[in-house]
């Protein structure tokens, strides 16, 4: 399987505490693959709800400036930042530039 993300249409995401989020699933179990492979875009001021889960994250800002927050901690990130997330962590990420946050999010 080989496709390219301007194929994929991104999504609102919708819900309590999200602001300005659009995901596209770039990967997942649709494809034979157990975990999901997702791209995420926060518009300026756009934020995740600040939650937990079990399962872990690997994550790699593409473009623009914010902040992840885990476990009560700020974590400046801009393109090229990496953020590992484990399993039970409560975390989210703001956008805190001008521009489009845009970070890969991998999860098992």
């Amino acid at each position: 399987m080989v496709r390219h993300e301007g194929e994929i249409t991104p999504l609102p995401m919708q819900g309590k505490d999200i602001e300005g989020v659009m995901k596209q699933i770039l990967i997942g179990p649709q494809d034979g693959y157990e975990g999901y492979l997702r791209v995420f875009t926060l518009a300026p001021g756009g934020h995740t709800p600040y939650h937990q889960h079990p399962w872990w994250h690997a994550n790699y800002v593409l473009a623009g400036e914010g902040i992840v927050h885990i476990d009560g901690k700020d974590y400046p990130v801009r393109a090229g930042s990496v953020a590992y997330i484990e399993g039970g962590k409560s975390h989210n990420f703001t956008n805190t530039g001008t521009g489009p946050l845009k970070f890969i999010c991998l999860v098992p």
